[in-house]
């Protein structure tokens, strides 16, 4: 009787606890709710006052933004981590927790999202509805979310040595948190990062894009961004695309303490920011350093699958690589790659039967397809072509029982409306062919294979994209030969190695290459922190005074330093702290970015009812106006209109029975894609063989462009970045 007694206290104790506990967690949720309320209705104020107000409201708009972005990653881990529970996994440290978390929560609601859309309920009251129903069965799991936070920063600030570390790491992400909140003004995002997410929200739904084919490929991350902008916050999209980079960085760290070293987790956190590459991507709402971090995790789970034995980190790898498909097509390569890791580990450890691995290989691929297949079969039913556009290129006619991809025919046209062009002005034609062979002769001589001129001359192999250098920590990898190795460093080591072949056959741009930097930052952090505990020179110093301890710091300081220099260098350059503050408005920050102004201009200077015909412009994201896209190398609207129409008589009638009564112009275009060349760059534009320069495309556009111009319209702006605004006659 007395030991029930004593049970029965205990547990009415207990009882109580977790009362007090969810009462606390209620009241914090209500408060934080509440807030977050006031700052959006604020938020919804301030944007009605235009892309020209300024003022220190601001400040507090962009507070919103940060609110938002945190938001959504809390939110993301209570879902993750209630999947997390269902798996039976077992964390062995607050940051392997938190990261898993998050990506699996981030991948769950970008499919919830997707399929929203797909069903046409793109909008405010149905994603709330969604996500409060997702995150109820997971409301406790906010309680663990305040506890592992709590933990974390009790562990992080537990010595001096410790504080100092934490205190150092909050400045980078504060200096990168500066440069991510300011409005989007990197290419990519305006091409189709945002611009085709903005466009899905315009309607409500995900659609078929017929003029952004970059819209049609894997969307997942910018589900997430879908839900920033239906909230008028694209800013907040910057700031999630940071926190996940964060998160990835954290990743790195709670793989150091399982197989590694705390110290060697302490380098690699740092160390994952210590190059332009990754800090360039981070602070945009592009997706590259996401997808690092997500196929990372599926590598990281798979690991602990083989060394725990428990299947749920199997499906959690499984369930991780399908969202990367997700994410982008080239995660393929990586999940290969995690394919035959699964196979020889399983064969080699010789713990299950042949039949056995089968088994779990088949569940393992039923996982990936079941969530990767939307992105696949909605393609599949609109264009025939699951990765569409690759290998087919876009289609030349794409509207109802219209469908069809570009032949030999086509071409013909094409070649024969340039015939035209030569015809009607030979001085013209002539000078513009010059331009091009001028441009090619710029071209640079690239070798994708010799990744030592990734780090020699990294300019080589960018893309107009300036400050993403690679990671010079690298450097220090091959030396893992002289330290202890684990198995799992020499997977990892493997895996840099074979997808960086696999991947160079298609592409030369090294941000291509980003999947492959948190396996290359753990091997470079364990090799010099190794290199820095193991080594003695000077052996009449103390071991804790040895120079050779400071190895991992001074490389560090050098990497690191440079990269957190330069950021703000740039944040100084373009005013990032004025803009927060409210001193510049978002016209004002922007007019510098060379997109930007001819935007503004039709914004401003043209009739609401204006539509614009983009050709080289393939920054769409800040038009206000109704438009129709380019972004491919090329001009693919412009192809169909030419194959459409036997002269540009009749181009012109047809535009402008669409509506058409704007041309934006970017003719730098033209003569970037000759100097870049097509040398290992996707063929999405369904042009085959053709004779002539591989810039003949570009000669062609420009030539019956010149022909369309002269005729039919007139210049109504033009700046010293090429681009120019006409009105059709």
């Amino acid at each position: 009787m007395l030991k029930r007694a004593v049970m029965s206290q205990r547990f009415s104790q207990k009882s109580r606890g977790r009362r007090t506990i969810s009462l606390r967690y209620l009241v914090s949720m209500t408060l934080a709710v509440s807030v977050g309320i006031a700052f959006f209705y604020a938020h919804l104020k301030i944007a009605e006052r235009g892309e020209d107000f300024k003022g220190a409201i601001l400040f507090v708009d962009h507070i919103f933004d940060l609110f938002l972005a945190i938001a959504i990653i809390g939110m993301a881990f209570c879902i993750g981590h209630r999947i997390a529970r269902a798996l039976s996994l077992s964390f062995t440290n607050v940051a392997e927790a938190f990261s898993f978390s998050v990506m699996i929560g981030v991948g769950i609601t970008g499919l919830v999202v997707l399929c929203l859309g797909l069903a046409g309920h793109l909008t405010p009251v149905p994603i709330v509805l969604s996500i409060t129903l997702l995150t109820i069965p997971s409301w406790r799991d906010g309680a663990t979310l305040n506890r592992i936070l709590k933990q974390g920063i009790g562990s992080a600030t537990a010595t001096k040595l410790r504080l100092i570390l934490t205190v150092l790491y909050l400045a980078l992400v504060v200096i990168l948190a500066v440069r991510a909140m300011t409005p989007p003004h990197t290419p990519d995002e305006a091409i189709y990062h945002l611009s085709v997410t903005k466009l899905f929200v315009r309607q409500g739904r995900v659609f078929p894009v017929a003029d952004n084919w970059a819209g049609n490929m894997p969307f997942l991350v910018q589900m997430i961004y879908a839900i920033c902008l239906i909230a008028k916050a694209d800013i907040a999209a910057k700031i999630f695309s940071l926190c996940l980079a964060v998160v990835c960085s954290l990743a790195l760290y709670g793989f150091s303490q399982r197989f590694l070293t705390r110290r060697a987790g302490v380098v690699a956190m740092f160390g994952f920011f210590a190059t332009g590459m990754v800090v360039e991507v981070a602070v945009t709402s592009r997706i590259d350093v996401s997808l690092a971090g997500m196929l990372f995790l599926a590598t990281y789970a798979m690991m602990v699958y083989f060394e725990t034995r428990q299947h749920g980190w199997l499906y959690a790898s499984a369930m991780l690589s399908g969202f990367c498909l997700g994410i982008k097509y080239s995660a393929a390569i990586y999940i290969i790659l995690l394919a035959i890791m699964f196979l020889v580990e399983s064969f080699l450890r010789g713990q299950d039967s042949a039949i056995e691995i089968v088994k779990r290989g088949i569940v393992y691929s039923a996982i990936v397809a079941a969530l990767a297949s939307p992105w696949f079969i909605k393609n599949m039913v609109w264009f025939g072509n699951p990765i569409y556009p690759f290998i087919t290129g876009e289609a030349a006619e794409l509207a109802a029982g219209q469908f069809r991809y570009f032949n030999a025919e086509d071409q013909s046209k094409l070649d024969a409306h340039f015939d035209e062009a030569r015809r009607e002005m030979p001085d013209l034609v002539r000078a513009r062919e010059a331009e091009m062979a001028t441009a090619a002769s710029r071209r640079l001589i690239r070798h994708p294979l010799r990744f030592w001129e990734y780090f020699t001359k990294p300019g080589t192999y960018n893309m107009a994209e300036e400050f993403q250098y690679p990671n010079y920590l690298f450097l220090f990898s091959p030396l893992m030969v002289f330290v202890v190795r684990t198995r799992w460093l020499v997977w990892l080591a493997v895996f840099s190695v074979l997808f960086f072949l696999a991947a160079v056959q298609t592409s030369w741009i090294a941000r291509l290459l980003l999947p492959i930097y948190p396996a290359l930052t753990l091997i470079s952090a364990y090799t010099v922190s190794e290199i820095g505990a193991r080594a003695n020179w000077g052996n009449q110093l103390k071991p804790s005074m040895s120079r050779a301890r400071r190895i991992p710091a001074i490389a560090l300081a050098l990497t690191l330093g440079y990269t957190a220099l330069l950021s703000i260098s740039q944040s100084i350059d373009t005013n990032d702290l004025n803009f927060i503050k409210g001193d510049l408005s978002r016209a004002e920050y922007m007019k510098r970015f060379y997109y930007y102004p001819p935007s503004y201009f039709i914004n401003h200077s043209t009739p609401e009812s204006s539509r614009v015909m983009m050709i080289g412009a393939q920054t769409s994201y800040d038009l206000q106006r109704n438009y129709v896209a380019d972004v491919n190398w090329d001009s693919t609207e412009w192809r169909r209109l030419l194959i459409r129409n036997r002269t540009v008589e009749d181009l012109n009638q047809e535009l402008k029975r669409r509506g058409i009564t704007h041309l934006w112009v970017a003719y730098g275009l033209f003569t970037f894609v000759a100097e870049m060349g097509r040398e290992n760059y996707p063929n999405v534009s369904g042009i085959g063989s053709q004779t002539g320069p591989d810039y003949q495309p570009q000669l062609t556009n420009w030539s019956t462009l010149d022909l369309y111009s002269n005729k039919f319209l007139e210049r109504i702006y033009n700046d010293s970045f090429g681009n120019v605004v006409y009105r059709i006659k």
